[in-house]
């Protein structure tokens, strides 16, 4: 009797720990909850800042980096979701994750390296002091072999689809990009500082090309069989994107950068 109650005692225990389980991830992850038992590609798009944090501003027309970034995010969420991936998101409103920015970005960090996360995408926009100084660009963790794989596939596809020549993938040491252990990219949609990409980055035909060609670059990644540009092929073949100008820019990453080579435009609204 004695050991048929222990037993009842376990089992009892068991299930308040797996209830408990399944409500902290329904918190995080509202309307996932399922994907803790499946076993799929599951992807974490995040849209950058929100809240208070606005991140970068049109020059032209003064329009928020974060509105655009979520945008963009939806659209990617879609496209992922229509080929069967399972995709959460780190925020689906104007909302930051909490009330300050280190308890954002705290947050973020929690959920970027949730055991069933498979692959990290960050959705930015950027800005430079070149008005003239435009096109996507792609940041992965400097050392990581698979955050390069995975930011070249989708720096190629981005290219491609908005008629812009090949560009390299950029290494970095930004936030996002280090916190978590599945391969990570940060995109930077284009330069809210130019006036054409800026009004182009509010249409929602540009964002959904955005979103499908980064969906594409994802699929490249994981199915290298079947990528655009194989892998092996040298990334100085074809036509490159011309070397974009050095600077110095004037913000970056909250919780502490290295940045991108001398060469590269860092994002001003990380």
């Amino acid at each position: 009797m004695g050991k048929l109650w222990e037993f009842g005692l376990i089992l009892i225990l068991s299930a308040a720990l797996s209830v408990t389980f399944l409500g902290a991830a329904e918190t995080l992850f509202p309307g996932n909850r399922e994907v803790l038992s499946q076993g799929e590609t599951c992807i974490l798009i995040d849209p950058g800042h929100g809240g208070s944090d606005g991140g970068a501003v049109g020059s032209c027309t003064g329009v928020v980096e974060a509105g655009l970034n979520l945008q963009v995010a939806n659209y990617l969420r879609e496209a992922l979701e229509r080929e069967g991936f399972r995709v959460l998101m780190t925020r689906q409103d104007e909302n930051a994750l909490a009330g300050t920015k280190s308890a954002d970005m705290a947050a973020r960090k929690n959920l970027i390296r949730g055991d069933y996360v498979d692959l990290v995408v960050s959705i930015h926009m950027n800005k430079f002091t070149d008005p003239t100084v435009s096109g996507p660009m792609a940041f992965y963790m400097q050392g990581s072999g698979e955050g390069q794989r995975l930011a070249q596939a989708v720096i190629d596809r981005v290219t491609q689809g908005v008629g812009r020549p090949r560009r390299l993938a950029n290494p970095g040491d930004y936030f996002v990009l280090r916190v978590g252990s599945a391969p990570a990219v940060l995109v930077e949609c284009g330069f809210l500082s130019n006036p054409k990409e800026e009004q182009q980055l509010q249409t929602d035909s540009y964002q959904q090309l955005l979103a499908q060609s980064i969906a594409e670059g994802i699929q490249d990644y994981l199915n290298p069989a079947g990528a655009l540009v194989p892998q092996g092929t040298p990334r100085s073949s074809g036509a490159q994107e011309s070397p974009l100008p050095a600077t110095t820019p004037g913000g970056g990453d909250p919780a502490g950068s290295v940045g991108a080579p001398a060469n590269t435009p860092l994002p001003l609204g990380l």
